[in-house]
């Protein structure tokens, strides 16, 4: 048991003043013996007195006496005299008086000490109560449980919170410095810690003279799972994809772990679904083709999300250090082009960098700013060519297409300039000055007497996706006054594929407003037929590659045929593309095909060609019959026509 301090020091403080009473009395007796001092000195014969013992006594120098009626301290004796003074005259007109400083001092010396350090121990404890309070309000927010210990006070209390807080501290520490580097979905490092670990590395390599590659890997068809599946199980498959990445790096050998981080520095979520893996030691030229490989066998297989079975693939680019770039983000750059090249060809494969790629990719970004340059001095224009009826030759619709003719290189291909346009967004803008151009002609031609004529625009998979369809088409045709029956959307096959909810409900009302809907380029898409019946269209435009093969091969014929039966089941117009000689369209016509077009009735032509040749020669017909007639022309050599989208 343990005994507090207060009485510890009381007991103390007792003790010391006892002895001090006994030795400043014993000292007082000393100097009245000395000094003969008379005061209250009176004399006994020792028969009339008797000893006293008291336990106190046996400390003095003298002995003590009783006559039954006071105490005295026998100060000599002469033979049975004995020279005395009452015990307390000794107290009272001695101790008090010849002590006193002696005794204050006393007092004075362990009491006030005393009482300045119980005055600072309330103040620390009271301080210590605060801190601990504090200290376990950030325990509590930490969900922090320190180890009990027997007999705890606070300051053992504190110092074991310090040391669970410490620890937390540095576990965050070191998650803080972990999150900077992560991927917060994959767990991957991201793009920036992975351009700095390869930094580390090429400098590494370049010293000692070694190669080493670099694979960039984009997934195929994993905008199609989001769109049909949704987000989270787009996020489960990223996190499928980088599980298997791992264990294609560590099946090869290619890990670099970072204990520090503990992180995997070789593997990298790009941003998006795309990945890249990085190979130290080139010590083999076919090392990065064989990962490659490897890789594309891990993503082909199949991906169980819930009861769902997702597949989907990867293209991959790989470039090589030094003989692609000598550093990070170049080496990247050439990796992405490597990859582009891959996607190009067939999707599902790889390809390695190659100058003529750099080429491709220098001639992208010069087109590119050169089409920016192009919107603000108006550069393009349009052109249209008539889709007519098989039996009478009457206009169904003008398509419109886009040309640009550049102030130096004239005139650049659509096929060319269009995918660089959508690969970067700007054919929203273009696009945008594409349909109210278009439709601002139509207006002029339908207030002119053809009210019986559409005007067709192509409608691409980035504005789809972009753009809010039904206000931006009703917001346009409002404002330069063209009624919604004098306008076609063309869309092509593959777009209606990755068409989202939001997309077929837009087309549906466009289509309840007036405006009509084609599939564009049928027949080269990867849907069903019997998805016709669910989709929002009213015209089938069958690609120029049917035409071309259906008078050399009977089972493109045939496909015609089942087009065209189809049509008429589902009560669809059926346009036939690329009609460039008299065969193909007899061929057409006997199909039962509903409308042609093609450079056998005219090529594109510009709105002055068209007013000139049609509209002033033929103002009657058109009064009367709301369209006009483009017949076909002859002696026309077969061109290779370009559709643009």
């Amino acid at each position: 048991m343990r005994i507090p301090k207060i009485i510890l020091l009381s007991l103390s403080l007792l003790i010391g003043l006892y002895f001090l009473v006994i030795l400043t009395l014993n000292q007082s007796l000393h100097v009245f013996n000395r000094d003969n001092n008379s005061v209250n000195l009176q004399e006994f014969e020792q028969k009339n007195v008797t000893s006293v013992d008291y336990h106190w006594a046996v400390l003095l120098n003298y002995n003590i006496v009783s006559d039954n009626k006071y105490n005295y301290v026998v100060l000599s004796q002469v033979d049975s005299k004995l020279k005395v003074i009452r015990l307390d005259d000794a107290l009272n007109n001695v101790i008090l008086f010849s002590n006193l400083p002696l005794l204050l001092l006393g007092i004075f010396a362990i009491g006030i000490p005393f009482y300045i350090t119980r005055k600072q121990k309330r103040k620390l404890d009271k301080s210590l109560e605060v801190v601990n309070d504090e200290t376990n309000k950030l325990l509590a927010a930490f969900n922090i449980v320190p180890p009990k210990v027997e007999q705890q006070n606070t300051i053992s209390k504190l110092s074991l919170a310090l040391i669970e807080l410490n620890k937390q501290i540095n576990e965050q520490q070191h998650k803080n410095i972990i999150s900077q580097h992560q991927d917060k979905l994959t767990g991957l490092i991201d793009r920036h810690a992975y351009l700095q670990h390869l930094q580390t590395q090429l400098e590494l390599a370049q010293s000692l003279n070694k190669k080493q590659a670099l694979l960039f890997i984009d997934l195929d068809g994993f905008k199609q799972v989001n769109d049909s599946f949704g987000h989270s199980f787009g996020d489960e498959v990223l996190i499928q994809v980088a599980q298997r990445l791992a264990t294609v790096v560590r099946n090869r050998k290619l890990s670099h772990f970072a204990p520090t981080l503990g992180l995997e520095l070789s593997l990298s979520r790009l941003g998006g679904d795309e990945f890249s893996i990085f190979i130290e030691d080139l010590h083999d030229d076919n090392l990065p083709i064989e990962v490659a490989q490897n890789v594309l066998q891990e993503i082909e297989g199949d991906f169980v999300l819930g009861n769902k079975l997702i597949k989907i693939g990867a293209s991959i680019g790989i470039a090589i250090y030094p003989d692609s770039a000598a550093n990070p983000n170049t080496l990247l750059q050439m990796a992405d082009v490597a990859m582009y090249r891959a996607k190009t060809d067939g999707r599902g494969i790889y390809r390695v960098y190659s100058p003529e790629m750099g080429n491709k990719m220098r001639r992208y970004h010069y087109l590119l700013e050169e089409m920016r340059l192009a919107m603000t001095s108006q550069n393009f224009s349009l052109s249209f060519q008539p889709i007519v009826n098989v039996h009478d030759f009457s206009i169904d619709y003008f398509e419109c297409l886009v040309r640009w003719h550049h102030p130096t290189e004239g005139s650049i291909s659509p096929a060319e300039f269009i995918p660089i346009a959508e690969d970067s967004n700007l054919i929203l803008e273009l696009g945008n000055w594409i349909l109210i151009e278009a439709c601002r002609q139509m207006a002029a031609w339908y207030n002119a007497g053809m009210n019986k004529v559409r005007i067709s625009v192509n409608i691409s998979g980035v504005q789809l996706a972009h753009t809010p369809l039904y206000d931006w088409v009703m917001e346009t045709i409002t404002k330069v006054g063209l009624p919604p029956k004098a306008l076609l959307l063309e869309i092509t096959e593959s777009c209606f594929i990755d068409a989202s909810e939001n997309v077929i409900s837009d087309l549906e009302k466009l289509r309840q407003a007036g405006v009509l809907i084609a599939i564009d380029d049928f027949g080269t898409g990867f849907s069903s037929l019997s998805t016709l019946a669910n989709l929002p269209v009213d015209v089938i435009k069958i690609d120029k590659l049917f035409i071309d093969q259906a008078n050399i091969n009977p089972k493109y014929e045939k496909i015609l045929n089942s087009i065209s039966g189809l049509g008429k089941t589902l009560d669809l117009k059926i346009v036939a593309e690329g009609v460039e000689t008299a065969p193909q369209f007899e061929l057409v016509k006997k199909l039962g095909i509903d409308c042609i077009q093609g450079y056998l009735i005219s090529r594109p032509e510009t709105s002055k060609d068209v007013g000139s040749k049609m509209i002033s020669k033929n103002v009657n017909h058109i009064a009367m019959t709301g369209t006009g007639v483009y017949a076909p022309q002859t002696a026309k050599a077969p061109v290779v026509q370009i559709k643009v989208g």
